[in-house]
């Protein structure tokens, strides 16, 4: 079935963001897919507990990625239907859903479905809208009324030390960063449970629940931290301060790194806390 290409829904506020999975970081997501999938699986498994029987649903994964969820929901037989900005990351999507799913190159904050959907879910998908309030009511807007959404957003980064961890290490050896913008699009943008919860309701969603999920992330499950280390230097703030220095400081920056990761290494596997906020709700009829 391949991609479909709207460029023309494609909302000139995220352009940022757009760029962004279309560059460095769609590239290494789609690179690195297998680890990450494996990263992210138990927050997959919750997910797919609170989605329930999917057979014969119209089904909506908003920012779909690498298609581990699309496959997951067509394997549940749901008439699946995944969005992203990503071309190398809706690449790899389509190859796993050897066609059996509408995959589409558009932006969920303004894209339109012909049909309305039973259910929309993501798999940290919806956290990079610059005007979440157009985006979510967007999403309410392709759900039929009582549909449901469901999907899972980070919690504060402070609570996700798996995030942290090998940046505070190099961190004097970076590039000073800036501090982060509160709200700003990116991972941690929907970290504020009381925001999150007014989001939704001026969306249009009611009987909304938004309940915390900890878990231990594994960053490697075997070769320690030597294996771990791809992962965190590669993917977020880190890979990308890593590109602006010279190979002398990116290699003891990388050696900080190794050591914080090794002292959460046991027998070969590493692993570090992990905070999700698990989101419910339905469209309002």
């Amino acid at each position: 079935m391949g991609v479909k290409r709207l460029m023309a829904t494609m909302s000139t506020a995220n352009a940022t963001q757009i760029d962004f999975w279309n560059g460095r970081a769609g590239g290494k997501w789609a690179q690195m897919q297998v680890a990450l999938d494996a990263m992210l699986s138990p927050v997959t498994e919750a997910l797919k507990a609170r989605a329930g029987e999917v057979r014969g649903k119209r089904v909506l994964d908003i920012g779909c990625g690498t298609g581990e969820t699309c496959a997951l929901w067509l394997a549940g037989g749901a008439e699946l239907t995944g969005v992203d900005v990503s071309q190398p990351m809706l690449a790899v999507a389509t190859a796993r859903t050897q066609g059996k799913a509408t995959l589409i190159e558009a932006d969920a904050a303004v894209w339109k479905g012909e049909a309305p959907f039973d259910l929309a879910i993501s798999r940290f998908g919806v956290m990079f809208f610059a005007d979440p309030d157009v985006a979510f009511a967007n999403i309410a807007s392709n759900l039929r009324p009582g549909g449901r959404l469901v999907f899972a957003c980070w919690r504060p980064r402070s609570e996700n030390p798996w995030a942290t961890l090998a940046l505070q290490a190099m961190k004097d050896l970076l590039p000073e960063m800036p501090p982060p913008v509160p709200h700003a699009p990116g991972p941690f943008g929907l970290e504020d449970k009381d925001r999150l919860h007014a989001i939704l309701e001026r969306a249009g969603f009611a009987s909304i629940t938004i309940d915390p999920y900890d878990y231990q992330s594994t960053l490697a499950s075997e070769g320690g931290a030597d294996a771990a280390l791809p992962l965190v230097t590669q993917i977020g703030p880190a890979g990308s301060a890593l590109a602006e220095v010279s190979d002398e400081i990116r290699s003891a920056a990388l050696q900080r790194a190794r050591e914080a990761l090794a002292a959460h290494e046991k027998n070969g596997k590493v692993t570090l806390p992990a905070s999700v906020w698990m989101v419910e709700a339905r469209r309002s009829a």
